[in-house]
């Protein structure tokens, strides 16, 4: 298995997010936000996407892993199924 994230686009990490339980909550002009709830209904995480016709680099997939407070593991793993 890849010890590393490849070329994700924004549909490859809004489909992501969506299957770990995160909603589109905000557009934001050049991006949108995207929030997970606690069982209470508050908000427990928001991951800002900025909307592209490419790929994201490194560090911009970093910055989303860190937002969305999944390991990147998980990201590798479902990126290699």
């Amino acid at each position: 298995m890849a010890k590393i994230l490849r070329k994700w686009t924004y549909r490859d990490v809004a489909n992501f997010l969506g299957e770990k339980g995160f909603d589109s909550y905000e557009d934001l002009g050049h991006s949108q936000s995207w929030v997970k709830l606690q069982h209470n209904g508050q908000p427990d995480r928001f991951v800002e996407i900025k909307f592209t016709q490419g790929f994201y680099s490194p560090k911009a997939l970093n910055r989303m892993i860190r937002q969305s407070g999944i390991d990147q593991d998980e990201w590798i793993k479902w990126e290699c199924s």
